[in-house]
C-alpha cells in the first residue's frame, strides 16, 4: 500500500466535503470563518493546488481544524485532474471536482469565481428564493452528502462501462447512460423540497463528471473511474457571517 493510499483510507470515511475558493475574492475569508464554525467537529478537505497557492492563509485551519490536506490515492487520478485542466478548467477547480468524486463528498464552493463556471458546467441546479437559517444550511449540506453517497456505486459502474464502450466506439450506449444519470439527478432534486424554488439564488449545482469528460473517455483507464461520479456542489456566497 502506498503512503498516499493509506492517507486516503484514513480520511475518506469521515470527510464531509471538499472545499475550493479564491481567497483573494472579497468576502471569501468571512465565509470560510462561517463554514469552520459549522464544522468544528467534522473534517473538510482541501486539495494540494489550493494549499500551495494559499498555504499561509489556510495554515491555522489545517490538521483537522477542520481542514485536511487531501492526496490522490493513485497517480492515475492526479492525471485525471490534469485532463480536466487540458479541456480548459482552472487547476483548483479541476482538482476540486476530481477529489470530491474520489472522496465521495460534496464540493463546497465559496465565493463567486468558481460558482460562475460551474453554473455553465452543471446539468441541473437547486435554487432558493429566501435566506436560509443555520439549521437549513446544515440540514441541506448533510442531504448533499447523502446525494453523492447514494449515487456513487451506480455511477462508478456506469463510468467503467462508459470507458470500455468509448474504446469500442459505442456512442449510443454512452448517451443512454448519460440520459439515465440525468433522470436520476431530476429525482434527487426532490430531496431539497424544503427550500427549492423555481427562481432565486443557486444553492446547489449537479455536475455529472461523465458528461463533463465524455469526449475524452477513450483516454481514460478503469483506474480513473472513481472520478466519474455525479457531484452535488454547494454554493456558499462570499460575506457569510
Amino acid at each position: 500500500m502506498s503512503i498516499n493510499f493509506a492517507r486516503y483510507a484514513a480520511v475518506v470515511k469521515n470527510l464531509r466535503g471538499v472545499v475550493i475558493a479564491d481567497l483573494n475574492e472579497k468576502g471569501v475569508e468571512s465565509s470560510i470563518h462561517w463554514l469552520v464554525a459549522r464544522f468544528k467537529y467534522r473534517n473538510l478537505g482541501i486539495g494540494p493546488q489550493m494549499i500551495n497557492v494559499f498555504r499561509d492563509r489556510l495554515a491555522k485551519y489545517l490538521g483537522g481544524k477542520p481542514f485536511r490536506e487531501l492526496t490522490y490515492p493513485i497517480p492515475q487520478l492526479l492525471q485525471f485532474a490534469k485532463i480536466l485542466q487540458s479541456i480548459g478548467l482552472n487547476p483548483i477547480l479541476a482538482e476540486g471536482l476530481t477529489l470530491a468524486s474520489i472522496y465521495i463528498s460534496p464540493l463546497m464552493v465559496i465565493g463567486n469565481r468558481y460558482a460562475q463556471v460551474l453554473e455553465e458546467l452543471g446539468v441541473a441546479a437547486v435554487r432558493v428564493s429566501k435566506e436560509m437559517n443555520i439549521q437549513e444550511w446544515k440540514l441541506h449540506m448533510r442531504i448533499a452528502d447523502y446525494s453523492i453517497l447514494d449515487f456513487y456505486e451506480e455511477c462508478i459502474e456506469e463510468g467503467i462501462k462508459a470507458i470500455n464502450e468509448a474504446k469500442r466506439g459505442n456512442v449510443t450506449i454512452i448517451n443512454n447512460i448519460l440520459r439515465n444519470r440525468k433522470a436520476r439527478i431530476s429525482k434527487d432534486i426532490s430531496r431539497y423540497w424544503r427550500i427549492k424554488s423555481e427562481f432565486g439564488k443557486t444553492f446547489l449545482i449537479y455536475v455529472d463528471m461523465l458528461e463533463l469528460i465524455k469526449n475524452q473517455l477513450r483516454m481514460l483507464s478503469i483506474d480513473q473511474a472513481s472520478a466519474l461520479s455525479i457531484i452535488p456542489i454547494i454554493i456558499i456566497p462570499p460575506g457569510m457571517k
